[in-house]
């Protein structure tokens, strides 16, 4: 049985309530020194950081520093025995704990960058989303930026073949933006589970016009879905800025050198195998960890090949080539991807793991996708893509203003 802690008369006992957002305010209103706020505030935030694949000196440096400091590091059981030579390590602690273990690591020359690691994951601003376009910087205070979905295409799983006339395309892609949609992605080709590629000119007979009217109507970025460097090349001419590329720029080898020679931004997505067979294999070991791991290697490839960090997106791929539980899994954790410090798209909106959850047809998901979209602005996620753009610039507004309420 529970211990009331409120007595039923009087104050003669205290009280107790566990604080779920922990402040400055909720210290003075204790009466502690405004003073003392410093040293008090960051003990209130506390953080847990995995880092993968350090070496045992380093892996034995950040556990003693840190048992040392008041926090702790979890490692392998073999690190002090010295049975491994590399060791994944979580690190536990407060702010104030991390702040002086990056102090103590800077003093020692072979853990310096271990310590920019921790410092740039711990203590980085992403309050905000920046992105270089073509050339331009866009950038945006509030997140998740809504970037509204106009699929021009016969066969889409939610939307097929409602927008394949342009003026009535063109008229939803104008309804989004008054609704308040930041970016506009515009899909010729489907990529539902089952579908089969397209040629390229079909593709671009269905996308440009709808680019070519948009881009002379509205500043903001035009993005184009596909898989196709000849599209990426011929859009990108046409007024659009980004590339989402549901392959992460390995179904066409010339995709990378089109992005890279026109600034463009690009959104790299992980998909097991082709939207024909994805569905057909869709366990995974650790999900969050191999689909980190692809995302991440992706990355640096882009970076290689010489794309800009400041244009890359990152999207986990909800759907893609997994089952219900894995898109639960990542979805539980997608603030994790964040940590490979470019933005993260999710990409969610009336996909069949919510009929799933639901038991529901596709026309009956928009509760679903708004939990997500509540969801995923809770959890840091940097551009949530939707079909329903007014459900997610209401739902971001409620909780924007909740959160920053005293």
């Amino acid at each position: 049985m529970a211990v009331r802690s409120t007595p039923s008369s009087g104050r003669s006992l205290p009280r107790a309530r566990l604080l779920t957002h922990p402040d400055a305010q909720c210290l003075l209103a204790c009466g502690v020194d405004p003073a003392s706020l410093p040293i008090l505030e960051p003990k209130l935030q506390h953080k847990v950081l995995l880092l993968e694949g350090v070496k045992i000196f380093a892996a034995n440096i950040l556990k003693q520093t840190m048992l040392s400091l008041g926090g702790d590091v979890a490692v392998h059981r073999g690190v002090i025995s010295g049975k491994v030579e590399y060791s994944d390590c979580v690190i536990m602690g407060d702010l104030r704990h991390y702040r002086r273990l990056i102090e103590k690591l800077h003093r020692q020359p072979s853990m310096a960058h271990l310590a920019e690691m921790i410092a740039h994951q711990v203590f980085a601003d992403k309050g905000s989303l920046e992105l270089r376009l073509r050339g331009q910087v866009y950038r945006w205070e509030t997140l998740p930026v809504v970037m509204g979905i106009l699929n021009v295409t016969p066969d889409s799983f939610s939307d097929g073949g409602s927008f394949l006339d342009p003026n009535q395309a063109l008229d939803h892609a104008y309804a989004m933006l008054d609704q308040g949609a930041e970016i506009i992605d515009i899909g010729g080709e489907s990529t539902r589970p089952g579908s089969c590629p397209i040629d390229a000119e079909i593709e671009l007979k269905r996308i440009i016009p709808i680019v070519e009217r948009l881009a002379s109507m509205t500043n903001i970025p035009i993005s184009v879905d596909t898989q196709k460097a000849m599209v990426a090349r011929h859009v990108l001419d046409a007024g659009a800025s980004m590339i989402n590329d549901v392959s992460a720029l390995t179904s066409d080898p010339d995709m990378i050198a089109a992005v890279r020679e026109s600034g463009a931004g690009v959104v790299i997505m992980h998909m097991r195998g082709i939207p024909e067979i994805m569905q057909d294999n869709t366990a995974y070991a650790d999900i969050v960890r191999a689909i980190y791991e692809f995302l991440a290697e992706r990355v640096d490839t882009c970076l290689e090949n010489g794309i800009e960090l400041s244009s890359i997106v990152v999207d986990p791929g909800i759907g893609f080539g997994k089952d219900l539980s894995g898109n639960l899994s990542l979805l539980r954790h997608v603030a994790e991807f964040r940590s490979m410090a470019v933005p993260v798209m999710l990409g969610y909106s009336r996909k069949s793991f919510i009929g799933g959850i639901l038991n529901v047809e596709v026309d009956q998901r928009e509760e679903g996708t708004d939990a997500v979209t509540a969801w995923a602005t809770l959890n840091g996620v940097d551009i949530v893509r939707v079909h329903d753009v007014l459900h997610a610039t209401r739902i971001r507004k409620v909780l924007k203003t909740i959160a920053t309420s005293s």
